[in-house]
């Protein structure tokens, strides 16, 4: 039996927000050093030596899947607001409905950091090792960081121009790296209508 959508991103979430804290409380490039060697116990010497060998940090799926099951469900509720004020999406009036595209626009912050670790895909080592591809997920972090600011103000107005700004982030990161929109058989829409 298939998970339900729901389920499938709560773990995604998960699974970003765990890799995010392993990659704060690691740093790679800079591995404890001992000012004098005699000073150096066998157990620093051992943590100086696991810490040398983990491997890098890396997605279980690729990328492309984390665009089409994460990204895109994030974004929606998102663009919902913002389309409200053109006459469809959902305006949210309730406290609870704003904690919900709070939610959502926390995805965003999150998962513009989760898609700078390389995933499985063909390209998506290439992508995230390119700096043109990790400015373009860092603004979709940053837009997802004002979105944070319009919930806190519950500026629903504001979400027309930050929805805006991020349909040309995504287009605009598309068309320099992703141009045959989508890939990998993963189509948004088709996995939403099967309840995946």
């Amino acid at each position: 039996m298939p998970k339900p959508v729901v389920s499938v991103l709560n773990g995604i979430a998960a699974t970003a927000a765990a890799a995010l804290f392993m990659v704060g409380c690691t740093n790679p490039t800079s591995p404890p050093t001992q000012t004098n060697a005699d000073t150096a116990t066998p157990a620093a010497t051992a943590a100086s030596s696991s810490a040398a060998a983990t491997p890098p940090l890396s997605l279980p799926v690729s990328l492309n899947a984390v665009m089409v099951g994460a990204i895109d469900h994030a974004s929606d509720p998102l663009f919902g607001v913002g389309n409200a004020m053109y006459g469809s999406g959902k305006i949210p009036r309730s406290d609870a409905d704003w904690a919900e595209v709070q939610f959502h626009a926390y995805q965003m912050v999150i998962l513009g950091k989760v898609i700078q670790l390389p995933g499985t895909g063909p390209k998506d080592a290439e992508w995230a090792a390119n700096p043109q591809y990790r400015a373009f997920a860092d603004s979709l972090s940053a837009v997802g960081m004002d979105m944070l600011a319009l919930t806190e103000k519950k500026d629903a107005k504001g979400f027309q121009a930050a929805g805006n700004k991020l349909i040309d982030i995504c287009e605009s990161c598309h068309q320099a790296f992703k141009p045959e929109i989508p890939t990998m058989k993963l189509y948004h829409r088709a996995l939403h209508k099967q309840g995946r």
